[in-house]
């Protein structure tokens, strides 16, 4: 999937939205169709590309689906504090690279990060206006069907990947947002819109206010 390369010229900073749910809830193929629907609408949204330590899997892509590293390479980075967030999940290691976010904010992009709760929680307290967005599956039962259909997980990994949701999903209840995430088509829509409408927030615009007032003195003087 390429990225968007047409920035916003308006001179507004992007924003950063989080995109969080359990193993198989579908969050990451939302995410995917709501990028492919932003191209095509020509919209300013990028995607943070995370870092694993997992192994590769089926259609997967190193550098868009994750950047695929070793663990003593991963710590490296950790160490040299090149890590917006990280966290250790079913013993492996995901992270989010900072090095590009704050240059693609700055150029009028909105980022989507798509991260766990802990790193949510890490990524808020350094940007606290952030929107948070959480997936939820129908139901229990669909959740565990993905699991196994997707045919990457051992059984001991399915079950606690199941454990890990159940323990998990109550932490949407702080989320901005909540999907549930039962047609994907529908669900990319509405996150879609989420981003739209956060970027017409009274708190991220106010600043027009002011500037449509200074108009007025102008327009006197031009009547």
């Amino acid at each position: 999937m390429n990225e968007m390369n047409h920035p916003d010229h308006s001179g507004e900073k992007g924003i950063i939205v989080i995109v969080s749910g359990p193993s198989a809830s579908g969050k990451g193929t939302v995410v995917d169709r709501a990028m492919e629907k932003a191209e095509d609408e020509r919209l300013n949204v990028r995607l943070s590309v995370s870092m694993t330590t997992r192994a590769i899997g089926r259609n997967e892509v190193d550098g868009e689906t994750y950047f695929f590293v070793t663990k003593e390479e991963f710590e490296r980075n950790i160490a040299e504090n090149n890590l917006l967030e990280y966290n250790r999940y079913a013993g492996e290691y995901y992270g989010t690279p900072r090095n590009t976010l704050d240059q693609w904010m700055n150029k009028g992009f909105n980022v989507i990060l798509e991260i766990d709760v802990n790193g949510a929680k890490q990524v808020l307290k350094q940007y606290p206006d952030a929107v948070t967005v959480y997936i939820l599956p129908p139901s229990f039962k669909e959740l565990e069907c993905r699991l196994r259909n997707r045919g990457r997980d051992s059984e001991e990994k399915i079950r606690y990947r199941i454990a890990k949701g159940k323990d998990e999903i109550p932490e949407a209840r702080w989320y901005d947002y909540i999907l549930v995430n039962d047609v994907i088509e529908e669900s990319a829509d509405d996150l879609l819109s989420i981003i739209k409408a956060e970027q017409k927030n009274r708190s991220r615009i106010e600043y027009k206010i002011d500037e449509v007032l200074e108009t007025y003195g102008e327009d006197q003087q031009n009547n």
